[in-house]
């Protein structure tokens, strides 16, 4: 099914939403660094891929969430995918890493304050809790 602009479209296996195939990515449900194969990849729409690698690093990955359907019950995830289904498919959506990730802790400077090569900070309300999104 095309966009409006007769651009194709694929879904997003998370969220399900249909977005332009030119925004799907695929995520491998076990992770390259810990052993995942190609065909175990899935495709997600980049905010949904990017949501998933903000909340949890590779380590949890392969170990909680190797099934796509474990990872759409995953507590951290419900309010992400409940308010990303009901943006327009191309939507700009900022992520920024969760405070409970593993690296986020590396990624802070001496007073606290984030790196510039950290996730960036939404300026809008987030909409779930550590692990916000804005569609700008």
């Amino acid at each position: 099914m095309p966009c409006a602009n007769n651009e194709p479209t694929r879904r997003c296996e998370l969220c399900g939403r249909r977005v332009p195939a030119r925004l799907i990515t695929q995520h491998h449900l076990t992770p390259r660094q810990r052993g995942g194969k190609p065909e175990h990849c899935v495709p997600l729409c980049h905010p949904c891929h990017k949501q998933i690698h903000a909340l949890f690093d590779n380590k949890e990955l392969a170990a909680r969430f190797s099934d796509l359907a474990l990872l759409r019950r995953a507590p951290e995830l419900q309010k992400f995918i409940r308010w990303i289904r009901k943006q327009p498919p191309t939507s700009n959506v900022t992520t920024r890493m969760s405070n409970a990730h593993p690296e986020a802790r590396r990624r802070q400077g001496r007073n606290g304050a984030r790196s510039r090569d950290a996730c960036v900070a939404s300026s809008a309300k987030p909409a779930t809790g550590d692990a916000g999104v804005a569609a700008t």
